[in-house]
């Protein structure tokens, strides 16, 4: 079997040979409610979801209506709050900036968005997971549900700890290359940059090797921890949602996104402020060991479980190239932040909100697509009936806009920004584009993956939200180009 199939296909072959009796009746849960796909039953990946699908399946198609009230009912505040919690993720990063750790160690400046972006996209991965087992009824099953949830959350310590390993040792390699980035004005100007050459520092620590360990540490430390509570998190969300007859497709990725980057980023400080006073000492190198042994330990586990054990060696493509396309990101983000008004805090949610939104209608589609068979499979003229592509697109699309237009009323109201009505009128148009931009790449990206015999939920969000994000702050540029030759005050007026 090549590491590239599913993550199911090996996990039911494992039910079937060491478990031939049938699953006794207290293992599998009510979820009356729950949502299935009209199709789920004709799928056979499992006698679990066998069972639960023919339970559970609705009688016929859900209405036009119903679909998108649902959407409506449950994405917009998802998207609300994706968005509150993308500001409040740059005012934190602005006040733990000016703490002693960051000034002492200025790889630390470097390490916050390479990490954030490489985190966020692995919990966006588990949501994605959880969120197409719940739908197609692999998590009815108490047994299954267990083993599955227990194997994504050993899954996602290993990746944690090797992707936060991956961006310590990338931070402290461009901390030593291009010298300290200057002191940031705004209060984005850190998210999701990229260091620009600046004088070299001569605060390195007393060695580089005792500061590698210490970045390296203490960036182990919060993704781990940061993993372990958000993926339990999620995995919890995703089972509640599925109980209560809630779409987890709708809510699970946003959110992912959004606490990963504020809880990771809230642990990187307080982790090196902890581990500051031990910089000189051997604990940072006592600590790595035992992280070591603790990564041992999680690849175990996760090759012994049959739910996620083709994972442990696919999907890390993705997660490397979405982190040099945020690059490219940040270099636009540190070239115009300090150019014109407000372009920082508009920055994180013209990149953030268009990449929620395709992630949701990603997750909505992988989810259809598993309800019909395995990466790889052919597309009938009705896979993706059910699915409704267009429909959910164009609620997604519109419940986005108004979201868009009520924060920039709150930054106008708040007085922290002072944009003219021309720049305001444009900024719709494109972030509108921008949107548009990410549901078209979203259904794309998904389908090419999926003949190509690749899980979407492993391989299409991390390549997904990067490419937006990119693409979104180039369309900002131009909208700042555009409204600046129409003759709008776009200009910062900060003394630099």
């Amino acid at each position: 079997m090549s590491d590239t199939e599913p993550i199911l296909h090996e996990a039911t072959s494992s039910r079937y040979m060491h478990d031939p009796e049938p699953e006794p009746e207290s293992d599998s849960d009510d979820g009356a409610g729950a949502k299935l796909l009209p199709d789920a039953s004709a799928r056979t990946r499992g006698r679990e979801r066998s069972q639960a699908s023919v339970h559970h399946a609705p009688h016929e198609e859900e209405s036009n209506w119903k679909v998108v009230r649902d959407i409506v009912l449950e994405t917009a505040p998802t998207l609300v709050l994706t968005t509150v919690g993308l500001v409040f993720t740059g005012e934190l990063l602005e006040r733990v900036s000016e703490w002693h750790v960051f000034k002492r160690v200025d790889d630390l400046i470097i390490l916050v968005p390479m990490i954030n972006n490489l985190k966020g996209n692995l919990e966006m991965n588990l949501s994605a997971r959880l969120a197409t087992a719940a739908n197609i009824g692999e998590l009815d099953n108490r047994r299954v549900r267990t083993g599955m949830v227990f194997g994504n959350l050993c899954l996602l310590q290993v990746q944690a700890l090797v992707v936060s390993a991956l961006a310590a040792a990338l931070s402290f390699a461009l901390g030593a290359i291009l010298g300290t980035p200057a002191a940031p004005e705004s209060t984005q100007e850190l998210f999701r940059r990229v260091p620009r050459p600046g004088a070299p520092s001569n605060n390195r620590g007393e060695t580089g090797l005792q500061e590698f360990v210490f970045v390296l540490v203490t960036s182990q430390v919060a993704a781990g921890v940061s993993g372990l509570v958000l993926g339990a998190f999620m995995a919890s969300l995703i089972i509640v949602c599925r109980r209560f007859a809630v779409d987890p497709d709708n809510i699970a990725t946003p959110i992912a996104a959004c606490l990963g980057d504020l809880l990771t980023l809230l642990l990187l400080a307080l982790v090196g402020t902890a581990l500051l006073g031990a910089l000189t000492t051997f604990a940072p190198i006592l600590l790595a060991a035992v992280l070591i042994a603790v990564l041992i330990g999680a690849v175990v586990l996760t090759l012994r479980n049959p739910y996620v054990r083709p994972l442990l060696s696919s999907g890390w493509g993705p997660l490397i190239g979405a982190m040099v396309i945020s690059s490219g990101a940040g270099m636009v983000l540190d070239h115009y932040v300090e150019r014109y008004e407000g372009f920082g805090v508009l920055a994180i949610v013209t990149g953030g909100l268009p990449g929620s939104v395709g992630s949701v209608f990603v997750s909505r589609l992988s989810t259809a697509l598993h309800a019909h068979g395995e990466p790889g499979a052919a597309l009938g003229p009705h896979t993706l009936k059910s699915a409704r592509p267009r429909l959910v697109a164009l609620a997604l699309f519109g419940i986005t806009l108004p979201v868009t237009v009520g924060f920039i009323g709150f930054l106008q109201l708040a007085g922290w920004t002072r944009l003219p009505f021309t720049f305001l009128a444009l900024f719709v148009l494109f972030f509108s584009i921008a949107v548009a931009a990410s549901l078209a790449l979203g259904q794309a990206l998904t389908l090419l993956l999926w003949k190509r015999g690749l899980d979407p939920d492993t391989y299409a969000l991390p390549i997904q939200s990067s490419l937006v994000d990119l693409f979104s702050q180039v369309l900002l540029v131009a909208c700042y180009l555009l409204a600046n030759a129409l003759g709008a005050d776009v200009m910062s007026h900060r003394k630099r």
